[in-house]
C-alpha cells in the first residue's frame, strides 16, 4: 500500500508545477486517493482519454453552441450514463473521481470536472462556476453581458439555465432578497477552484462524521492550494484540538485570528485557545 508521506509528496509535486502543466483529471484522481492509496491513475486516465477520443469526433460534426452542447449532453448522460446522485448527495464516493467513473454517479461539482475535461478536448468555451450551492458549467460568449452566455447544470441533466433560472436558485439559496450579481455569484473556477471545491466537499463529509483525521488531511491540501485560504487554516486549527494535537492547533488559530483581524467566530476561537492553555477541553459541537 502506497505510504500517507507518498501520497502527500505525489500531491505536493502536483501543485508544485505552474497551473499551466496542471491536468484537472490528474488533480481529482489525486485527491481520490486518499481513500484509494493503490488507486491505478493510468487506468483512470486512459478511461478519459477513449471518452475524449469519442466525444471530439460526435461533436466535429456540430457547428453551433446549441447543437454542441446538445450532443454533449447525449454522449454525456445518455450514451455514458453519468447522473446525479439526489438519493446518497453526501456519499463521499461522490467526490472521488474514480468512484463516479466506475458508477457514473456524482455531485455537481465531480460530474462537472468529467463535462469541463470533455468538453474543453472537443475545443468548447466552458467554464466551471462557483455558484452558490451548486456548481455549474457556463459556455461562455461574453464575460461582460452574462446574458449572452449559457449555463449548464450538470448535476440535472445538463438542464439550461437562462438568468431568472439562476436569481431564482440564488434567493432559494441564500434568502428572498438576493440579487444576482455576477463578480460574487458567477465567479470562474479554473483548475484549482474546482479541486479545491472537491476537497471542501470532503472536508464537510468527514468532519460531520467525526472522522477529523481525514477532514484535517483534505483541509492540509486546500491550504496547500491557497496558501491565503485562512478559514482553511481556522479548520486545520479545529480539527488538530479535536485530535488532541494542541501545539499544531494554537499555531494555526492564533495566526488565523492574526490575519483575519476580529472575525465573526473569534470568541468561539479564543474560548478554543484559552482551553489549550488552561488544559481544558470544550465540545466544539
Amino acid at each position: 500500500m502506497e505510504s500517507f508521506d507518498k501520497i502527500n509528496l505525489d500531491f505536493k509535486n502536483y501543485i508544485g508545477r505552474l497551473d499551466i502543466y496542471w491536468d484537472l483529471i490528474e488533480g481529482a484522481l489525486l485527491i481520490a486517493r486518499q481513500q484509494y492509496p493503490d488507486l491505478d491513475m493510468a487506468q483512470y486516465k486512459n478511461l478519459v482519454q477513449s471518452m475524449e477520443q469519442r466525444v471530439v469526433l460526435r461533436l466535429s460534426a456540430r457547428t453551433s453552441k446549441m447543437e454542441k452542447i446538445s450532443e454533449l449532453n447525449r454522449f454525456f448522460f445518455e450514451e455514458l450514463g453519468f447522473h446525479g446522485n439526489s438519493e446518497a448527495y453526501y456519499d463521499p464516493r461522490n467526490s472521488y473521481i474514480s468512484d463516479v467513473l466506475d458508477r457514473r454517479e456524482g455531485i455537481p461539482i465531480t460530474l462537472a470536472t468529467l463535462y469541463l475535461i470533455l468538453g474543453w478536448k472537443a475545443g468548447c468555451p466552458l467554464h466551471g462556476i462557483n455558484f452558490p450551492g451548486h456548481f455549474l458549467v457556463e459556455w461562455r460568449e461574453s464575460s461582460m453581458d452574462i446574458a449572452q452566455n449559457i449555463y449548464i447544470d450538470v448535476f440535472n441533466g445538463g438542464k439550461i439555465l437562462t438568468v431568472d433560472d439562476l436569481q431564482e436558485r440564488l434567493r432559494k439559496n441564500l434568502g428572498i432578497d438576493q440579487k444576482l450579481e455576477p463578480v460574487f455569484h458567477l465567479q470562474s473556477a479554473g483548475i484549482r477552484g474546482i479541486l479545491h471545491r472537491t476537497l471542501g466537499n470532503l472536508k464537510t463529509i468527514h468532519a460531520s462524521q467525526g472522522l477529523f483525521d481525514r477532514a484535517l488531511w483534505t483541509v492540509e491540501w486546500m491550504f496547500l492550494f491557497k496558501s491565503n485560504d485562512w478559514n482553511s487554516l481556522r479548520d486545520k486549527g479545529l480539527f488538530s484540538y479535536s485530535l488532541g494535537q494542541y501545539e499544531q492547533a494554537t499555531i494555526c488559530l492564533e495566526t488565523y485570528l492574526e490575519k483575519t483581524v476580529k472575525p465573526a467566530d473569534y470568541s468561539q476561537i479564543w474560548q478554543v485557545l484559552y482551553a489549550m492553555k488552561s488544559h481544558n477541553k470544550i465540545n466544539l459541537n
